[in-house]
């Protein structure tokens, strides 16, 4: 029992400190987008293929507005004061909308140990933030 009690206690433990918060923000005038439809350009399979699974009632090559984004990890990091400091997350995954010539939307989440969960939470944010509602 005091087993099962010791091993539930570390699960929470591990499950709330991934618990990393999301930063969204508009980058344009237009403080509010409402999309019908959106090109995933991204290259990282870790990345495209939840954003396709997740999007794919919006996803529409031929659509202006373009998702791009990318997985950082921090131990690429070569800046001296970063390493210094030591970080306490291991990475980040950055989302980003726009047209031909504008960022207009960016979410971002840290992530420690499971990048996964920091995709996803991207992935709701926008979906909640962008897209209206379609039927098919």
């Amino acid at each position: 029992m005091f087993q099962k009690v010791t091993l539930l206690s570390i699960t929470i433990f591990f499950v709330a400190c991934e618990d990393y918060p999301v930063y969204t923000g508009y980058l344009s005038e237009q403080k509010k987008l409402s999309l019908a439809c959106i090109n995933i350009k991204t290259f990282d399979p870790k990345l495209t293929k939840p954003l396709q699974k997740s999007l794919s009632i919006y996803s529409n090559s031929a659509c202006s507005y373009k998702l791009t984004g990318y997985i950082h990890h921090v131990d690429s990091c070569s800046n001296p004061q970063v390493k210094s400091l030591g970080a306490d997350l291991n990475g980040y995954v950055r989302l980003e909308v726009g047209d031909d010539n504008n960022r207009l939307y960016r979410v971002q989440s840290d992530f420690k140990t499971d990048e996964d969960k920091a995709i996803q939470r991207v992935i709701e944010h926008i979906k909640k933030d962008l897209f209206v509602a379609i039927e098919r």
